[in-house]
């Protein structure tokens, strides 16, 4: 997705953007639970907007209430609702490209995010073909996952979703106890991660050569490598970013310096290939814009101390 410019848009009070933490159980399984909740707000078109950078973990989606396109073509920001419609209850991979939805009314939607390499020890998927995909639920994931998936959507459009993602943790707990690899651990870096998944492929299964290894790490997280790197020094990036700001300025060569760019060019690029934006304009937006909670939700972690 190219570099998207849109009119500023102050945040909407009433608006819900949560992050909900996993329990210990599921930590290294789970990275968190996100809570999307608009109805009873009156926002207009380009509050409507939804912008997220690209992300190696994997999510279920359920659309509890009202619709999300995907505005996947830059022209589409433009007519948004003519982008496809997100599945009520939805499987993404990793996503090396930002991505962008739009609802075109009133919307209560929750998210889990999996670490891709627990939810493919949990799953067995290989999850090298979801790759900056977004299908069905129905269509990728396997009976033990899907079942207790299906029975949360139903429940929580009834009866809420406090109770009902309780559940549903304890569903995913128990599974992950069973599936869970002895190395597996939690992460609050992706490059910390990376190197811990990396390590994990070095020393699992007969072959030991580094293609092996690279197969192996594609296949847990659907992405390669080079690119896990890429994704972990964009959010080192965005941290400092973050930080800076609550401070109350930002050098920007220093920022580059830094994050370890070559140069301020260097970082307006790194940036805007994970989220579609220059820093200067997620200075700008990130802060109040209603269409970046997403992005406001990313500081909540920034500032989330170490071994949550």
């Amino acid at each position: 997705m190219t570099s998207t410019t849109i009119t500023p848009t102050t945040t909407a009070s009433t608006t819900i953007s949560e992050i909900l933490w996993p329990r210990p159980a599921s930590a290294g399984c789970v990275f968190c639970t996100i809570v999307r909740d608009t109805r009873g707000s009156a926002l207009d078109l380009a509050q409507r907007f939804n912008f997220f950078p690209a992300s190696p973990l994997c999510c279920v989606t359920f659309v509890l209430a009202g619709e999300f396109h995907v505005v996947d073509q830059p022209e589409a920001m433009e007519r948004p609702w003519t982008g496809p419609k997100l599945p009520r209850m939805a499987f993404s991979g990793a996503q090396l490209s930002p991505l962008i939805t739009w609802n075109p009314g009133e919307t209560y939607a929750i998210v889990i995010t999996f670490y891709p390499d627990a939810f493919s020890a949990m799953t067995g998927l290989d999850l090298s073909p979801f790759t900056g995909r977004i299908v069905p639920a129905e269509e990728a994931l396997p009976q033990a996952i899907l079942e207790p998936c299906r029975d949360f959507f139903d429940a929580a459009r009834y009866e809420g979703i406090k109770r009902s993602l309780a559940i549903l943790e304890n569903r995913i707990e128990t599974r992950w106890a069973d599936m869970r690899p002895a190395e597996a651990k939690s992460a609050k870096w992706i490059e910390e991660w990376r190197k811990s998944v990396v390590q994990r492929a070095a020393q699992t299964g007969s072959g030991r050569s580094s293609r092996q290894i690279a197969r192996r790490v594609k296949a847990w997280t659907g992405v390669n490598e080079r690119d896990l790197q890429g994704l972990g020094h964009t959010e080192q990036l965005y941290a400092k970013l973050h930080a800076a700001l609550e401070e109350g300025d930002v050098d920007w060569a220093g920022l580059a310096a830094a994050s370890g760019f070559a140069d301020q060019a260097h970082m307006i690029r790194q940036m805007r290939r994970h989220t579609g934006f220059t820093p200067e304009q997620l200075r700008q937006s990130a802060a109040s814009d209603e269409a970046f909670w997403g992005y406001r939700l990313l500081g909540q972690y920034f500032d989330m101390p170490e071994g949550r």
